[in-house]
């Protein structure tokens, strides 16, 4: 007979998340882990598994909460300017300015599974989608024959601009001046 767990899995998984964003993979310890979510090493361990599998745990927590900030009603140009400009609100709203708890990761994940590092892919492939689908729908409606997959690279460059140089503390305004150009060089690619 299978015990029910003695606590509650979002406040754990919360802790795991904050613990591997403010260290990194490689910095986290098992006693960061374990401050963080309040459970000794055995129940963790036994709840989760290996740190890497915890450390999957926080890459799906994060990108889940990521996708819900990015996620609304809004189509084409407005939502691609959603998109950009809430990267950049979370960005300076992160007091600790974090940055991006799937990019910081990409220079440890060498020394990953391949299942971390697909976790860690999907990730970035999902932002992809999402700005391709607001570019194509863009293009659809103006009829434009703009180049979507530059565009795309662009947008989705702008984004993980914000997020790095947000981690190293630049202001706001440059931030929002990034995602400011990106979207004004799709609306001039794509004309309404």
């Amino acid at each position: 007979m299978v015990r029910p767990r003695g606590f509650d899995e979002d406040e754990v998984g919360e802790g795991l998340l904050a613990a591997f964003w403010r260290h990194g993979y490689a910095r986290t310890s098992i006693p960061n882990l374990t401050e963080a979510t309040g459970l000794l090493p055995g129940s963790l361990y036994a709840a989760f598994g290996s740190k890497e599998d915890m450390f999957r745990v926080a890459v799906d927590r994060y990108v889940s909460e990521i996708r819900a900030a990015l996620t609304s009603e809004l189509t084409g140009l407005a939502a691609l300017e959603h998109v950009l400009g809430t990267v950049v609100r979370l960005t300076v709203k992160d007091r600790e300015r974090r940055g991006c708890l799937v990019l910081n990761a990409i220079p440890e994940s060498t020394t990953l599974s391949d299942e971390t590092r697909q976790a860690l892919q999907a990730g970035l492939d999902e932002m992809h989608q999402l700005l391709r689908r607001h570019l194509r729908e863009v293009a659809t409606t103006a009829h434009a024959t703009a180049d979507i997959a530059q565009l795309e690279a662009l947008c989705f460059g702008a984004a993980v601009s914000i997020r790095v140089l947000g981690r190293a503390g630049q202001s706001r305004k440059l931030l929002q001046s990034i995602a400011d150009g990106a979207t004004a060089a799709a609306r001039r690619a794509l004309p309404t």
